[in-house]
């Protein structure tokens, strides 16, 4: 990129000089004439040039690009990618994602879905729903665009990054007290007991706890391994079995012991980790009956994890357990001035 001085013969074969700039569309060379000197100064030249530069990061001159698809076309190729290729079990989030989107820019090519688009979204959608699950759209959206950047489809700016979330209510956790354990578990079905028990006893995810597998659990050496491709993360983890986990354990076995998986549903066949809306739909019953307000099913794995930080484990222990990526998703459920305060009280011990 750059600007550069050019001569220019007329028909009269009288030369006159000119201001070019030149820069880089999707690998193709571009130059542009900016007008003829001294009528056009280089400063001016620069400024087209700066403007230029702004368009590419934006996308827009890729806008009349022929091979850009338009947001319906490039849907499938994403949930696909998602399911197979990422191996992504959300992956019918993402599909249900885009369809809602299909319905107001299908017909938009992904560079021209701007930043107002996106703006004027968010503004109408959270009339409909909660923050949250805007959130959770536009980053379905957002993942989409990338992957179109990877793919080289576009190379301007995603205009969801561009235009951002709502703040996010990461720090909402939500923890189950004793008397609500109690009345939980009380108002529960017989088969949905022992799933929130071991969720308690665990801090495993729901997806993890219904694809378990009796081969991944080992009574003798009293561990769980979660495997590679039941796991968030992808990575294998292993859980060390409690006494009060391993009770639990034994009483699955002897009431499932035809059966390949830990939990089986009350018809005695597997749960749909992919499609846990029967489970949730009875847990769901079951914290009304309760009067338990505003808790989810992931909150008791909050509260698993709350309850070992709040009675000494040591933060890489339980970032192992909950097979957390990065320790700082573990810090949360840590408070550092208690520590704090632990750590001067240990040093004074030696004075």
């Amino acid at each position: 990129m750059g600007v550069f001085k050019r001569t220019r013969k007329n028909n009269n074969g009288k030369k006159t000089d000119f201001w070019y700039i030149r820069y880089s569309v999707n690998n193709v060379i571009k130059w542009e004439a900016v007008g003829k000197i001294p009528t056009v100064s280089k400063d001016i030249a620069n400024a087209l040039l700066a403007e230029r530069k702004k368009q590419i990061r934006m996308g827009q001159l890729d806008m009349h690009r022929k091979d850009i698809p338009t947001l319906k076309d490039f849907s499938p190729e994403f949930v696909n990618y998602q399911k197979d290729i990422k191996q992504n079990r959300s992956w019918k989030k993402d599909e249900a994602h885009m369809n809602t989107f299909n319905k107001i820019f299908g017909n938009k090519k992904l560079t021209e879905i701007s930043v107002v688009d996106i703006d004027n979204y968010k503004h109408k959608r959270v009339k409909q729903v909660k923050e949250a699950t805007v959130n959770r759209e536009l980053s379905a959206l957002r993942k989409l665009l990338n992957l179109a950047k990877k793919m080289k489809l576009f190379y301007g700016e995603n205009t969801v990054s561009e235009s951002g979330l709502f703040k996010s209510e990461s720090q909402r956790m939500r923890v189950l007290t004793q008397d609500e354990e109690y009345r939980l578990l009380n108002s529960s079905s017989p088969h949905l007991v022992p799933i929130i028990r071991m969720a308690l006893l665990s801090g495993m995810r729901l997806s993890e706890i219904l694809t378990l597998q009796w081969t991944d659990v080992n009574l003798d050496t009293n561990l769980i391994t979660i495997r590679a491709e039941i796991s968030k993360s992808k990575r294998s983890r292993r859980i060390p079995i409690s006494k009060t986990l391993r009770k639990l354990l034994v009483e699955q076995k002897m009431k499932n012991y035809k059966s390949g998986h830990v939990f089986v549903t009350h018809l005695g066949v597997p749960y749909s980790p992919n499609n846990p809306s029967a489970l949730k739909r009875a847990f769901t019953t079951a914290r009304r009956k309760a009067g338990i307000e505003d808790f989810r099913f992931h909150d008791l794995r909050h509260t698993a994890a709350t309850r070992m930080a709040e009675n000494g484990a040591n933060i890489v222990a339980v970032k192992e357990i909950l097979g957390h990526a990065d320790i700082r998703t573990t810090m949360k459920y840590f408070h550092p001035g208690d520590s704090l305060t632990k750590a001067v009280e240990i040093l004074a011990n030696f004075n």
